[in-house]
């Protein structure tokens, strides 16, 4: 059931996604949710494991349709365990 349902949310695109655009923009799709928002540490919480962004000057934008924008000088990007 576990295989059958990952296969699905593939085909259906429902999937995490993340988009990195040099070292001033991410765009994570399939975010639930905004955990930390800070200028130095931004925390999303996707559908699959949360996703730590490190930088300086950081501002989240266009949270809208599970999709956000990351903008500012990002630095790291950590992606955590599934199921956390």
């Amino acid at each position: 059931m576990a295989g059958t349902m990952r296969r699905l949310r593939k085909l259906s695109y429902f999937e995490t996604c993340i988009h990195i655009h040099g070292n001033e923009q991410l765009r994570v799709e399939n975010c639930r949710r905004i955990l930390t928002c800070h200028e130095v540490l931004v925390r999303l919480q996707t559908r699959d494991f949360p996703v730590e962004i490190r930088g300086r000057g950081l501002r989240v934008y266009d949270y809208q349709d599970g999709s956000v924008l990351v903008a500012g000088h990002i630095t790291g990007l950590s992606l955590g365990e599934e199921g956390r």
